[in-house]
């Protein structure tokens, strides 16, 4: 019995996300290292689960406009290449910038960049990081890529 119970709280711990104080110490990381590095690193991470799109190297990169139901599930291209999309839709490009500290230090900032489509209306609005329309689903992804990538460069991170 004690076997199972303690394989259930394996199970659970792994099962939950990360916590707040994870995310924030990924947030914050500062970096010794070149950005070439970090960039390489970031893209790497990057490509892993998004197809990378424009790319400015070695400060930023962005992923490839995808869009999304108002659940967060990607919603395919079909024929032509056009995605079948729903009200509230939202596209989605996360954009991951090498920024250089004052002290010569690098962090790794990532930030989406959103529009959403509505029924009705002939151009699909943005929505700001703040916007209360934003699902929270966004700052899920933002915050899993930019947690990935400080895995990643742990190594480099300043303590």
């Amino acid at each position: 019995m004690a076997v199972l119970v303690l394989f259930a709280a394996v199970a659970f711990s792994a099962a939950c996300g990360p916590s707040a104080a994870e995310i924030k110490t990924a947030q914050t990381a500062k970096y010794k290292a070149t950005a070439a590095d970090l960039y390489g690193i970031a893209e790497q991470v990057t490509a892993e689960t998004y197809k990378i799109g424009e790319t400015k190297p070695p400060t930023a990169l962005a992923t490839v406009p995808q869009w999304y139901s108002p659940e967060g599930g990607r919603q395919s291209s079909g024929a032509g290449g056009y995605a079948q999309i729903e009200d509230r839709s939202v596209n989605l490009v996360l954009v991951v910038e090498v920024l250089e500290l004052d002290d010569g230090s690098f962090a790794i900032k990532v930030t989406p960049k959103t529009l959403q489509h509505v029924s009705g209306s002939p151009q699909p609005r943005e929505l700001m990081a703040d916007d209360p329309n934003l699902p929270p689903w966004i700052h899920g992804r933002v915050e899993s890529l930019q947690l990935a990538i400080y895995q990643r460069a742990q190594q480099f991170a300043v303590k």
